[in-house]
């Protein structure tokens, strides 16, 4: 199971998008545009650039947003790992052997060509998002 967890992106709380956007343009970034997600209740912007791992901008669109309640205790902070599955049914119960709780999904995302997501967490490992690529 742990080698079909392939690395997608880091998923960074912020702000601002678009402040925060700015920095990392600075830096070579490119970015994506901007996309709100109703149904997790976030902004995304997703930034790349040669030799560097691939970064998601997330700001909350309101109080309901979890990267809200992420922004209020650590502020602007990385959120999560990311990494593609081909199977996000059996990804989930794979790590739910291992001590990871469900927190959300899978539900599709919109950003993500509305591929299926999933968040997970585990006290020793943080949280980590798990995106369908049946392909």
């Amino acid at each position: 199971m742990d080698s079909e967890l392939v690395f997608h992106h880091i998923g960074i709380a912020c702000r601002d998008i678009d402040k925060t956007r700015e920095f990392y343009l600075g830096l070579g970034y490119t970015a994506s545009p901007v996309v709100d997600d109703p149904l997790q209740h976030v902004r995304i912007c997703f930034l790349d650039k040669e030799g560097a791992p691939r970064l998601e901008l997330l700001q909350p669109l309101d109080d309901q947003s979890p990267v809200a309640r992420t922004l209020a205790t650590a502020g602007v902070t990385p959120y999560h790992f990311c990494y593609e599955v081909r199977n996000i049914d059996e990804a989930i119960v794979a790590l739910r052997t291992k001590r990871f709780l469900l927190v959300s999904g899978p539900v599709p995302a919109c950003a993500l060509g509305d591929r299926r997501i999933a968040f997970l967490y585990n006290k020793n490992n943080g949280l980590i998002e798990l995106v369908e690529n049946p392909a």
